[in-house]
């Protein structure tokens, strides 16, 4: 769990605009459509003073990538094994919620808090980063120190100034072994934040509409 004020730096915002720009999006034109309200978490609600980001990590406990060698078994992806995320911590943000009004009612007006698990449009992972959480590797994905990639995010605005924690180093460096190991070839090199537009990976297996091409 990490601390930021609820606003986004100028350079998540260049990247969300030059991605929208170049059309990296393809038919997932919900992304354009709210844009603004991206760049901007007060946008949403500008009685928002502060962000708690939270992770939780779903690393497995074995080798997520051994079911690829039997050709009579179906890979799912490691998120999607177990409870629905969203719900589980939805809950953990209420509870909370509910210990941050009732331990700030007893000295000052008692704050109000919204809780978001993918429920709205908000650049969740460059908010974790600010918070401390971990930093945005060359895959877009949220990296950190101790859980690696393996995070589910979600973030809890209260109307409440909160000391901001330290934002988090970029500490990839030269590595690029998440671009050597995608097998679709997924990423923009070198810096990985713009998938190539013909790239099947990160809108057809997502959120489009369109069929996914097989891998290279």
């Amino acid at each position: 769990m990490g601390f930021c004020r609820a606003e986004l730096g100028p350079q998540a915002r260049a990247r969300l605009a030059e991605f929208l720009a170049a059309g990296q999006h393809g038919d997932m034109g919900w992304l354009a459509e709210r844009s603004e309200q991206r760049s901007e978490p007060k946008s949403l609600w500008p009685e928002a003073r502060s962000v708690i980001a939270l992770g939780l990590s779903y690393a497995p406990a074995d080798d997520p990538l051994a079911t690829l060698a039997r050709r009579d078994r179906g890979t799912i992806s490691v998120y999607a094994r177990n409870r629905d995320y969203h719900s589980l911590l939805k809950g953990r943000l209420k509870h909370l919620a509910q210990f941050i009004v009732a331990g700030c009612g007893k000295v000052v007006q008692a704050p109000r808090v919204k809780v978001f698990v993918d429920t709205a449009p908000v650049m969740e992972k460059p908010l974790a980063e600010r918070a401390g959480l971990g930093w945005q590797g060359k895959h877009t994905n949220l990296v950190s120190r101790t859980h690696g990639s393996w995070l589910f995010l979600a973030r809890s605005t209260p109307t409440l100034e909160l000391a901001p924690d330290e934002p988090h180093a970029d500490r990839c460096g030269t590595c690029s072994r998440c671009q050597d190991v995608c097998p679709t070839d997924a990423f923009r090199r070198p810096t990985g934040w713009m998938p190539p537009a013909a790239s099947p990976t990160s809108r057809s297996s997502t959120r489009g509409r369109s069929p996914t091409s097989s891998a290279r």
